[in-house]
């Protein structure tokens, strides 16, 4: 019995197949996301851009698990901000159907992991606010936009003991594959910081009254290969999934 679990994508122009001028939006994700839920006993489902709340009702309905993926900046307007001039592209249609996919996703406690892009959108939507360019706005930062491939932790993050990322690695201290230039910055209320950088960076939080809710800032997808702690991961997500599955 595998759980289904939905990929939230995000978008790019067409202009591979010439479709710039037309304005055509094409949905995608790095199949590395699928890859991981299908590592980890799942089953994956995509969930495209163009939505509305009947259509992403009848397919949260079916889901037993969701995946907020990676993608562009969120749009600040959506927590009471100006743009500042190191914010990058915004997609508004995607910022709305994920924000109203969380919303509804807490509704029937569906199980949720949210990596990179998908840790700003869940904190966000429970109320809270982002570093729209870290560089310009923290301080003495470490560098959290590397070059390094995704394959390669490339920097430490600290985990805090009373919390269920510390229960799913069992370590204090543990690399990861930093790629963003946005961060969480303000905690939405209802989350707890489980994990952060050395420079204070939050790299991970979760929900302290739901059964699984986690963010992580980093992208296990793109180490599942090599790295025991993102496999341990989803496993972990994909087990409370099945566990939902099984109560339906």
């Amino acid at each position: 019995m595998r759980p289904l679990i939905g990929i939230t994508c995000s978008r790019v122009m067409g202009g591979a197949w010439g479709l710039y001028s037309l304005g055509h939006f094409m949905d995608y994700t790095f199949d590395e996301y699928s890859r991981a839920i299908q590592y980890g006993g799942g089953a994956p489902l995509l969930i495209p851009v163009a939505q509305n709340q009947d259509t992403l009702r009848t397919i949260l309905d079916r889901l037993d698990g969701l995946l907020l993926s990676g993608g562009p900046d969120v749009n600040p307007r959506f927590y009471g901000e100006q743009p500042l001039a190191g914010l990058g592209e915004i997609d508004e249609e995607l910022d709305r159907m994920e924000l109203e996919t969380v919303g509804m996703a807490f509704q029937e406690d569906l199980p949720i992991l949210a990596i990179c892009r998908g840790i700003q959108v869940l904190n966000v939507s429970l109320g809270g606010t982002l570093y729209q360019d870290i560089p310009a706005q923290v301080q003495e930062s470490i560098n959290h936009t590397q070059k390094a491939d995704k394959g390669i932790n490339t920097h430490s993050i600290s985990i805090e003991v009373k919390t269920s990322l510390y229960h799913i690695f069992r370590r204090k201290e543990i690399w990861v594959n930093g790629k963003h230039h946005q961060a969480i910055k303000d905690l939405a209320p209802g989350l707890i910081v489980s994990a952060k950088a050395s420079d204070g960076i939050i790299e991970a939080v979760e929900h302290h009254k739901k059964k699984f809710v986690m963010g992580v800032q980093w992208h296990p997808e793109g180490t599942l290969r090599d790295d025991s702690y993102s496999q341990k991961l989803f496993r972990a997500f994909v087990q409370a999934s099945l566990h939902y599955l099984k109560k339906k």
